[in-house]
């Protein structure tokens, strides 16, 4: 793009007093979507992945790897231009194709690929360049293939000395020399001590983005990520890097001159929130803390609300933690692996968004593979809550460190984390699955937009409410177009200002609208998977989330939890080999429910609660449980919900009463009467799955762990050196490219 052409960005600043009108604009676009999708076809169902890498460069000579700044480089040579005030690039509709995407092969395929910047510049981003059809043939003979040339054509690209890598987070980012060319801190980008602005892509929409995490907070945000302890690491941790006391009466010590406390204090703003605070106006809500002339008794519980959040008067502890400074540790500066499905209307996107959600947590265990962070063993193997705490861009006020003056409300999560509600179905159908009792969690949501959606054009009160409470946060950034009005606005796609309010608050499912440039229906995106290291592992948990989707569809599963016990689910899947040790909330019986009635009780069985037989058995989650039959009786055949391992969530338990998810989707392949070779590299893929459940073969934070702690030169203190991260990184280079055998990660 020209420079004279290119569009002008204005930082979170300098639109804040056109914020209210930004998001009446974003109301207003979600709303045009909402109508046009109901005058629509039904959507053939596709789906697409979206694959993150990270380029690292090696020195023999020194045993040392350092990441390679060489991202939007790489981009250039392969003719790729980057244009920042575009709304994010997407698939197009596979009918838009003029070649037969199935018949063209890998190769080609990969030759397509859409690849973009991330916000670090040694990341890149890649996604196919159409939606793809649902293809059993495809998912199981292209899709392995594919992810492989695609990798081989970034490869070519790449000078000698340089890796690609599948990972999450490089383990030594922000310690030590880390980065090729790697210059001082503190520079006037990230206002970072730990990293330099080479790390960030001076692309306008990174740079303001990050800029207005930090600007929103008031605070640089902080992040402690407890260290594991080994036999002789120095106890109590400090972190070094950092000052060992950061905050200062619950305010960090490092400012950001921002005097606002946040964009949401416009004075003609209304809110409601469902915890009870200054924001609120008690005469609109009801016992719920919801609006009272909704019809919320017939769709959430009566339950009296629980006590007022206290304010947080003490900041979290940096006690034995790694203290990370940037956003950029935890947005755009590694490997990901998503996976966004296109359903066929409103419906099947509603029922998927609340399905897949109890599985996240499985999932993010699962592919755990972030063990080191910042040069050291930390006491967990998933980066998910890291992410989310360092792109926390809550103020003071909506974090409750001070009393609501000019906030919207309390925020109870940052702008990134895990649902806060479920969709449920349209009032105008029922779903006796779907109870109101499962939306137990209390959240701020912005009023004006919600009764705009509602009672003006009759968008029902669920939907209404899931998207109302991203308008109480702000957008980082806004185009020039953005603030534009008249024709220029109009010649917008209309989904910008939305999808920049979407982009503000990413949660382990995210529902998308329709978009008009793609032709593309509803979408849902799976955002808890991380990166792996191979491309046949990759494809193997592509391949299980979109059989997964389409055996929910087809069998009408029913995985509702209580938004609480998912959220204790997700913290449990964080933890150092919780695939293996740690129990996880799941429905007893997935195929009940849907008649109306309760399969249970609805009491909360935990595994203590079991009382062990003579027949008792180790499991993988390390514990004796007692052996029942399908027709169990007594507190377990009661409980609706119980606590499993993720062995029986996934291969099922016959002790338990539990079908187990492979076996269902191993079912549904059974009824598709595939080909041979269709059918065999299906179960291929899924038995990586299937025996990574069951403990099988380990994550690939547990071989990281183990590779860092039977190492000659580490000294069992939690420390990981360069010399250490340069032979695991050398030796997952060879793993990924076929040279090294990994029998207990690969099989």
């Amino acid at each position: 793009m020209d420079s004279s052409q290119a569009t002008t960005m204005y930082p979170w600043k300098e639109i804040i007093p056109r914020m209210e009108e930004i998001r009446a604009e974003a109301t207003d676009q979600f709303i045009a979507a909402w109508k046009n999708a109901q005058s629509r076809r039904t959507h053939d169902f596709t789906w697409h992945e979206t694959m993150g890498y990270v380029i690292v460069k090696r020195d023999d000579a020194a045993r040392r790897i350092v990441l390679s700044p060489r991202g939007p480089e790489l981009l250039k040579e392969m003719g790729l231009v980057f244009d920042p005030g575009s709304v994010s690039t997407h698939p197009q509709d596979p009918g838009a194709a003029d070649w037969d995407i199935a018949a063209a092969g890998p190769a080609a395929e990969a030759a397509e690929t859409r690849w973009r910047p991330a916000h670090a510049r040694f990341a890149l981003r890649c996604e196919p360049p159409y939606l793809r059809a649902f293809s059993l043939e495809h998912l199981a003979l292209q899709t392995t293939q594919c992810l492989r040339e695609r990798r081989r054509i970034l490869k070519s690209r790449l000078d000698p000395d340089e890796m690609l890598l599948s990972i999450s987070q490089f383990p030594l980012l922000g310690t030590g020399t880390y980065i090729d060319h790697q210059g001082a801190p503190n520079g006037p980008l990230l206002r970072s001590q730990l990293l330099p602005d080479i790390c960030l892509n001076s692309q306008p929409p990174f740079t303001l983005e990050i800029g207005g995490i930090v600007d929103r907070r008031g605070v640089v945000p902080y992040t402690g990520v407890p260290v594991f302890r080994d036999t002789n690491t120095v106890w109590p941790f400090v972190d070094e890097d950092l000052p060992a006391d950061p905050y200062k009466g619950g305010i960090l010590t490092q400012s950001c001159e921002s005097n606002r406390d946040s964009a949401c204090a416009m004075g003609s703003s209304t809110v409601a929130t469902a915890t009870p605070s200054a924001a609120a106006s008690p005469a609109d809500l009801n016992a719920n803390g919801l609006p009272s002339n909704a019809p919320w008794d017939a769709l959430l519980n009566s339950q009296p609300p629980p006590p007022s959040r206290p304010l947080l008067l003490e900041p979290p502890s940096n006690k034995n933690c790694v203290l990370l400074d940037s956003p950029l540790f935890g947005i755009g500066s590694g490997g990901v692996l998503r996976v966004t499905l296109c359903a066929a209307d409103l419906d099947e996107a509603r029922s998927l968004h609340d399905q897949l959600a109890p599985i996240s947590a499985i999932m993010a265990a699962l592919t755990a593979a972030t063990p080191i962070v910042k040069g050291h063993l930390v006491n967990r193997d998933c980066y998910w809550d890291v992410q989310c705490s360092t792109v926390d861009d809550r103020s003071a006020q909506e974090r409750g460190i001070v009393p609501l003056t000019t906030a919207k409300g309390t925020l109870l999560k940052s702008r990134y984390g895990s649902i806060d509600m479920y969709l449920g179905p349209d009032e105008t159908r029922a779903d006796p699955a779907f109870r109101r009792v499962y939306n137990d969690c209390h959240f701020t949501y912005d009023k004006q937009s919600f009764w705009k959606m509602k009672e003006d054009h009759g968008i029902d009160s669920l939907l209404a409410l899931h998207v109302s409470r991203l308008f109480v946060r702000d957008i980082h950034y806004a185009s020039e177009n953005m603030l534009s009005t008249g024709e220029t606005s109009s010649a917008m796609s209309g989904q910008e200002h939305f999808k920049r309010f979407l982009g503000c608050s990413r949660q382990n499912i995210c529902l998308y609208p329709p978009n008009k440039c793609t032709s593309s229906g509803w979408e849902v995106e799976f955002m808890s998977l991380e990166a792996q290291l191979t491309d046949a592992e990759n494809a193997a948990f592509i391949t299980f989330i979109v059989l997964l989707s389409r055996v929910i569809i087809s069998y009408r599963l029913n995985l509702y939890l209580p938004i609480s016990l998912m959220d204790q689910n997700m913290a449990r899947s964080q933890k150092v080999n919780a695939a293996g040790e740690q129990l996880f909330f799941f429905r007893r019986d997935v195929f009940g429910g849907r008649d109306g009635k309760s399969n249970g009780s609805g009491r909360i069985s935990k595994r203590a609660n079991l009382t062990p037989s003579r027949n008792t058995r180790p499991t993988s989650a390390g514990a004796e449980r007692g052996t029942r039959g399908m027709n169990c009786s007594g507190v377990y055949a009661k409980a609706e919900y119980v606590e499993l391992s993720v062995d029986e969530i996934l291969n099922g338990s016959e002790a338990f009463g539990v079908t187990g998810i492979l076996n269902i989707i191993f079912t549904y392949l059974n009824t598709m009467r595939l080909e041979y070779d269709v059918e065999q590299a299906l179960r291929r893929q899924l038995l990586l799955v299937k025996r990574r459940a069951s403990g099988k073969l380990c994550t690939l934070a547990t071989w990281m762990r183990n590779f860092v702690r039977t190492h000659p030169e580490y000294q069992n203190d939690s420390v990981v050196s360069q010399s250490i991260n340069y032979d695991m990184l050398r030796a997952m280079n060879d793993i990924e490219e076929g040279r090294v055998a990994a029998p207990e990660l690969l099989g």
